[in-house]
């Protein structure tokens, strides 16, 4: 199993799960050529696609994933913003779990400003893998991780010198407090979840603005002892089960 980043901040994010003869889609904020190009145009594979939230950088492109047969996982709250009926466009229920292919999906909830929610993926190939964007805390813990997408945005003191020095709004502070994941949250979270299992750690959705990327990557693999990559556009990394 692959795992493709074809983008990850605020300009658009999309994630594909690949294992050669069927492949699920994580989110719709990249342009659909972009997506054919990371699965070689062959879009018969594709077996779903999640969507966490309504914002356009997540979900702009959703219509698109519909309109090409992709049977597409989503909030009301979703459908309704984007407004999409479709046999294809599926309303997610928290507590209910689907099956794409062999995907096994579980959403749970997250906490961003609008409903929002996260994805527990299991595959034979790839193990369990979480996937958390967009969240400014997890209340749940799994166990048995094989693989771990997680929002790692910003850091407040990152944040303090990005407004200082202009290039944060003062006024986007209190938003990021509630909506985005801080660098001592994701330590946490990752602090009291069992990673015995855990090959892969992708720190997902890193600010342009607010954040440090190596740092981030290294105070997360000092807090872990795990491999931890940070998703730029065009990285690929193996995520087969151990």
């Amino acid at each position: 199993m692959e795992l493709k980043v074809l983008g990850s901040s605020s300009s658009g994010n999309c994630y594909i799960l690949d294992c050669g003869n069927e492949a699920l889609i994580l989110e719709a904020g990249i342009r659909f050529l972009e997506v054919k190009k990371a699965l070689d145009f062959n879009i018969r594979k594709v077996v779903g696609c999640l969507i966490t939230h309504q914002h356009n950088d997540h979900a702009k492109y959703i219509k698109t994933m519909v309109d090409n047969g992709f049977y597409t996982l989503a909030l009301p709250e979703v459908w309704a913003a984007k407004g999409i009926e479709s046999t294809r466009s599926i309303t997610l229920e928290l507590g209910k779990g689907y099956k794409f292919g062999n995907f096994k999906v579980l959403p749970f909830n997250a906490y961003h400003d609008v409903p929002c929610v996260g994805y527990l993926i299991d595959h034979p190939e790839s193990g369990k893998i979480m996937f958390l964007t967009d969240s400014c805390a997890c209340e749940y813990r799994f166990k048995d991780l094989s693989h771990i997408l997680i929002e790692c945005n910003y850091s407040h003191k990152k944040l303090t010198e990005a407004i200082r020095a202009g290039r944060t709004l003062l006024s986007q502070r209190e938003r990021l407090l509630t909506s985005h994941l801080e660098l001592d949250m994701c330590k946490e979270i990752l602090a009291t979840t069992d990673l015995s299992k855990v090959e892969n750690i992708v720190l997902i959705h890193i600010s342009d603005n607010n954040a440090d990327e190596q740092l981030f990557v290294s105070e997360v693999e000092r807090t872990t002892g795990k491999a931890v990559y940070a998703a730029r556009k065009g990285l690929t990394i193996n995520v087969q089960r151990l």
